[in-house]
């Protein structure tokens, strides 16, 4: 029973992860930097303190206990992913979900797991396990020139992200690209987190939400960075007002439930992979990245993002996203070598 509730837990994650870019889209009368602000307010401060303060209730007396390199790595890694976050919400706001989110993902999924083998265990590079890991990486990266290559292309249709030049789309991959190798960065900073997850052990905190307290750091310090940069677009372009209008509770709405689901994905795949146990990363990751690329892939579709597309340009996105599935399987497949 466990294992089927575990299995349950991680696909509900990968369907939030996959969706909660979605309320995005239906935002009315708001610039991109007035909802992301909000949603980062919500999603990395307000909701992720208030289930971390349920999970960890003594999380200060863990921070004033942990070595204090420890917490300014922490804190340096937060800092990037915030930067890697912002990249995200640009990236999907011009490639649309469809091309945004397997092309994100998957280099989320395949260097958050050869980063910290680079850095901690260099020496298995060339072993099964690491060769493996850099068959995974070139299927990413595989999988991204075929995305790429589709989206550029696709013909105008109905929506933005499919009528965006060619400079805006090559603009938007780079982008991409950046935001998937940022956000990976949790993945390395939770490696460098052993010392305050073992300190929030020895106070009594269980095994299981002892990773709480890394996450917790990791995405305050993301929403520092996050909420300044569009604060600095706010203020620059002269907009704060444009959040006091008839759609404002409409948004805030909408950006809630934004927040709900992307900080949900995270503690539901972290509960349903804790049931699933040492089948946790071979079964858990790849079906919670594969199945939000899926999600996104279909949302994006479902938006009219690729209304118009030419039948090449729409089996070369399908072929490209398949890859990326296959890699992320791969690089799970490594961390069980």
């Amino acid at each position: 029973m466990p294992l089927f509730t575990g299995f349950l837990l991680v696909l509900l994650a990968g369907l939030l992860q996959g969706t909660f870019i979605l309320p995005m889209t239906l935002v009315r009368r708001w610039s991109w930097e007035h909802t992301w602000a909000t949603f980062s307010l919500l999603g990395m401060l307000v909701f992720n303190w208030m289930i971390t303060l349920l999970l960890v209730p003594n999380i200060f007396s863990v921070y004033s206990a942990s070595p204090s390199r420890d917490l300014t790595i922490l804190a340096i890694f937060g800092a990037g992913w915030g930067v890697g976050a912002v990249l995200f919400g640009l990236g999907m706001d011009r490639l649309g979900m469809a091309l945004g989110y397997p092309i994100i993902m998957g280099l989320i999924a395949s260097l958050g797991a050869l980063i910290p083998l680079l850095i901690f265990f260099p020496q298995t590079l060339l072993t099964t396990k690491g060769l493996v890991l850099l068959a995974g990486t070139a299927l990413v990266i595989l999988g991204i020139v075929l995305c790429s290559i589709g989206g550029s292309r696709r013909t105008p249709g109905g929506t933005k992200s499919a009528a965006t030049p060619v400079s805006l789309f090559r603009s938007g991959l780079v982008i991409a690209i950046l935001a998937g190798i940022l956000s990976c960065l949790p993945n390395v900073g939770v490696a460098f987190g052993g010392n305050v997850t073992h300190v929030a052990e020895t106070l009594g905190v269980s095994q299981a939400s002892s990773g709480n307290t890394v996450w917790a750091l990791l995405f305050t310090l993301g929403f520092a960075v996050n909420f300044a940069y569009c604060l600095f677009l706010m203020v620059s372009k002269n907009t704060l007002s444009q959040y006091w209008g008839p759609e404002t509770a409409r948004n805030l709405g909408l950006s809630a439930l934004m927040a709900l689901m992307w900080i949900g994905s995270f503690y539901l795949y972290g509960a349903g992979a804790a049931r699933l146990g040492h089948w946790g990363v071979v079964v858990g990751w790849p079906l919670f990245i594969s199945l939000s690329i899926v999600m996104g892939n279909v949302w994006g579709l479902w938006r009219g993002e690729w209304q118009g597309a030419p039948a090449a340009a729409r089996r070369l996105l399908n072929q490209g996203m398949l890859v990326l599935i296959a890699a992320v399987i791969t690089v799970a497949l490594s961390n069980r070598l």
